[in-house]
């Protein structure tokens, strides 16, 4: 019985050594150096990948800080293409959209009115008329006769002659003009609102 220990603690020995080694399963050992290496390159690995994800996310949060996305509808706003207005001065309507933030990220165009636009030629040079398309009597669309040649507001009936002159009908003004210049073949429009129903233009 006493040999049998003997023979057991002797085997225990043996197999310690190669144990710590190998594993115990025939595998080479495993250098700690290499160990240490290996540890270090994924940590670095993920720091890489960490930060390629947060570039775009935090140019994504901060995109809005510094930037000018709300159009004032005192700047000049582009409507239209030269080419697209007619020849002979025939009025054409636009809409007149101005750039909004939606959700302090987003940009999306506001609608702030209409105008309608009439291209003439002086003298060689290409100017472009633009007339708000609100009636300045209370605040009604005004469209266009394409018989009589004039703008008429559908609502009280007002007329205006092509160049905006009050003809007839309740309004106390003409229609209200709005600046214009061609910059590279396109329109652009310096839109704004004036108060209705009286006799001088008043912005608001």
């Amino acid at each position: 019985m006493v040999e049998s220990n003997d023979s057991m603690a002797d085997a225990d020995t043996l197999e310690g050594p190669e144990s710590e080694a190998g594993g115990g399963d025939g595998s080479s050992p495993v250098d700690p150096s290499r160990r240490t290496f290996m540890a270090r390159a994924t940590v670095s690995m993920g720091g890489v990948i960490g930060a390629i994800t947060a570039v775009p996310l935090v140019g994504y949060v901060f995109y809005p800080v510094g930037k000018k996305l709300v159009r004032s509808p005192d700047e000049p706003i582009e409507v239209a293409a030269v080419h697209e207005l007619p020849p002979g001065g025939k009025p054409l309507l636009v809409a007149v959209n101005a750039d909004a933030v939606r959700d302090a990220w987003s940009v999306s165009a506001a609608p702030l009115g209409a105008v309608w636009l009439r291209k003439l030629d002086k003298g060689g040079t290409t100017e472009v008329q633009a007339l708000s398309a609100t009636c300045p009597h209370l605040g009604c669309s005004v469209g266009y006769d394409e018989d009589a040649k004039e703008f008429l507001c559908p609502c009280h009936k007002s007329v205006f002659a092509l160049d905006g002159e009050k003809k007839s009908g309740p309004a106390k003004r003409g229609m209200d003009p709005l600046t214009t210049e061609i910059k590279n073949g396109r329109v652009t429009v310096r839109y704004k609102k004036f108060r209705s129903d009286v006799p001088d233009r008043e912005e608001v």
